[in-house]
């Protein structure tokens, strides 16, 4: 019993993160663009020439909720 407990708070838990790196790739495409963001399993990934220089400079993108 305490096996399925543990497998389903695994897969809850999986569920919230999956469902917030799909937030933060949605908040970032409309700061972005659709083609400079992807997601990868567990990361979000930003691409782009001046990314870092745009993120240096836009605190929108520093500081993400």
């Amino acid at each position: 019993m305490m096996a399925r407990l543990m497998k389903r708070g695994e897969e809850l838990a999986r569920l919230a993160r999956q469902q917030r790196l799909q937030e933060v790739a949605q908040h970032l495409r409309g700061l972005l663009g659709d083609g400079a963001v992807a997601v990868e399993e567990a990361r979000v990934l930003v691409r782009g020439k001046g990314m870092i220089k745009r993120w240096l400079i836009d605190p929108q993108l520093r500081f993400l909720k």
